[in-house]
């Protein structure tokens, strides 16, 4: 982990066989047009299995996908209603 993504308030966490991971990121590149992608780190199970494991045992995080806003701690599980991932990525 770069000292970049740690300042990015955002924790994308991702794997791999995942329908609705491919969604949420779709959504953040097409309709959300990239507009936060300086702002969210991406997690991948497989990618990064200690960071991923690592954060997602200090967040009780039991399933994917799910958007983390490192500053309150709160997590996003709903992430299907892109009215409900703008509304958190804008908090």
């Amino acid at each position: 982990m770069t000292d970049t993504d740690q300042t990015r308030p955002f924790v994308l966490f991702t794997q791999d066989q995942c329908p609705q991971c491919e969604t949420l990121k779709r959504m953040l590149a097409l309709p959300l047009r990239g507009a936060f992608d300086t702002q969210i780190e991406v997690l991948h199970r497989q990618e990064q299995p200690d960071a991923f494991a690592q954060l997602a045992e200090a967040h009780a995080l039991a399933r994917t996908p799910a958007l983390l806003h490192r500053p309150s701690g709160k997590l996003l599980l709903d992430t299907g209603s892109l009215g409900a991932v703008k509304a958190f990525l804008t908090q």
